[in-house]
C-alpha cells in the first residue's frame, strides 16, 4: 500500500466526520414539508449552515455552504490542487460573466460564482483594466481573445462557445493529469453530456457544422465528435439514434421530452458512481465523493428553496430532486 494512498488517511477520516452533517432523506422530507421559505432556512441553520444577513438571498446561502465544503478540502487534502477540476467551470463562468458585464455596464459582483481556483479580485482587476496577461494560462490568452471578439462582433454566443470549449478541454486535461480513475470517470461524464446537450440544442436551433466544430470538445472518449459532425446537416432523430448507442442512452431518451430530466439523470449517474468508494478509509476517492456529494445536496436545497419562494406544490418538486450521497 503506497504512501500516495495512505497520506489521505487523516483527510478521509475528517471527511467521514463532516459527512455526518450532510442532509439525509429524512432531512429533505422535513425541508419539503416545511410551511415556508423561512422555515426551510431555519432547518438549514440548525443543521450548521451559515446564513447570510439577508436570508432571502438563496443564492448566497448556497454559495456559502459550497465554499465551506471547498475550503475544508483545501485545508485537509494533502494535495488540494488535484481536485481543482471539480470547480474549474466556475472560473470560466466568471471570465465569461466578467467580460460581458464590463462591456454592458453591469455589476460583475452580482454575476460571479464561487468557489473558484482563481482569485475573484485578480480576475476582476484583469478584466476591468484589460490586463489579461496577469492571469495564468489559459485564461490570459482566452480572455484577450474573447474580449476582442465581443468588441468587434458583439456576438455573445460566439464568446460563450470560445470559453466553454476551452473549459471542457482544460477540465479533461486536469483530470487526466491526476491519474485518479474515479475523477477521470466523473469528468468524462460531465464533458460528454455537455457535448450531448450542446449538439442537441445546436441542431434544434439550426446551427451548422462549423458551429458544432467550434463548440464541441474532441477530448471525450465516450462520445465521438466526428460522428456528431457527420450528422450535423441531418435530422435530429439521427442524432438521438446515435446517442442511443452510447453509455448515456438511458438519459438521452429524455432530451426531446424533458431536458431537465436529462440533467437530473446526469447528476444521479455522477453520484451513483461515487457510492462504491464512499466508505474507503484511504485514497483521494472519498474526498471526490465528499465534494460532489455536497454539490448534489446543494442542488436539492436550491430546488426546495425555489419551490418555497414560488409556492410550488410537492408533486412538482419531489420528481426534480437529485440522488443523495448516502
Amino acid at each position: 500500500m503506497g504512501q500516495s494512498i495512505t497520506k489521505y488517511a487523516y483527510s478521509v477520516s475528517g471527511a467521514h466526520v463532516y459527512e455526518k452533517s450532510f442532509l439525509k432523506k429524512t432531512d429533505l422530507d422535513k425541508l419539503l414539508t416545511s410551511p415556508s421559505y423561512e422555515a426551510v432556512t431555519a432547518v438549514l441553520a440548525d443543521k450548521g449552515w451559515t446564513m447570510p444577513e439577508d436570508t432571502r438571498d438563496s443564492g448566497k446561502i448556497l454559495e456559502l455552504e459550497m465554499c465551506r465544503a471547498w475550503e475544508w478540502i483545501h485545508s485537509a487534502a494533502p494535495d488540494p490542487a488535484l481536485f481543482d477540476c471539480l470547480i474549474l467551470r466556475n472560473d470560466y463562468h466568471n471570465l465569461k460573466a466578467g467580460i460581458k458585464c464590463l462591456l454592458s455596464d453591469f455589476d460583475v459582483d452580482l454575476h460571479f460564482v464561487s468557489p473558484t481556483t482563481l482569485s475573484r479580485d485578480l480576475l476582476k482587476e484583469a478584466i476591468e483594466k484589460h490586463e489579461f496577461s496577469s492571469l495564468p494560462a489559459p485564461f490570459a490568452e482566452l480572455g484577450e481573445s474573447v474580449y476582442d471578439t465581443l468588441v468587434r462582433t458583439q456576438d455573445g454566443q460566439l464568446a460563450d462557445v470560445m470559453i466553454d470549449r476551452v473549459c471542457l478541454d482544460e477540465i479533461y486535461d486536469r483530470a487526466a493529469k491526476t491519474r485518479i480513475p474515479l475523477l477521470m470517470k466523473e469528468m468524462e461524464i460531465y464533458i460528454a453530456t455537455t457535448n450531448i446537450k450542446t449538439a442537441f440544442r445546436a441542431m434544434k436551433t439550426g446551427k451548422d457544422r462549423d458551429f458544432l466544430d467550434r463548440a464541441l470538445t474532441d477530448k471525450c472518449r465516450t462520445i465521438s465528435k466526428e460522428k456528431i459532425l457527420s450528422l450535423a446537416e441531418g435530422k435530429i432523430e439521427d442524432l438521438l439514434s446515435y446517442f442511443a448507442t452510447t453509455p448515456y442512452s438511458a438519459g438521452t431518451k429524455y432530451l426531446s421530452s424533458s431536458p431537465s430530466e436529462f440533467e437530473k439523470w446526469v447528476d444521479d449517474e455522477m453520484v451513483s458512481l461515487l457510492l462504491p468508494t464512499r466508505h474507503s478509509p484511504l485514497g483521494p476517492e472519498p474526498l471526490i465523493g465528499f465534494y460532489l456529494g455536497k454539490e448534489a445536496e446543494i442542488k436539492n436545497v436550491r430546488i426546495i428553496l425555489a419551490a418555497k419562494q414560488n409556492n410550488l406544490p410537492l408533486e412538482m418538486v419531489v420528481p426534480r430532486l437529485r440522488r443523495l450521497y448516502e
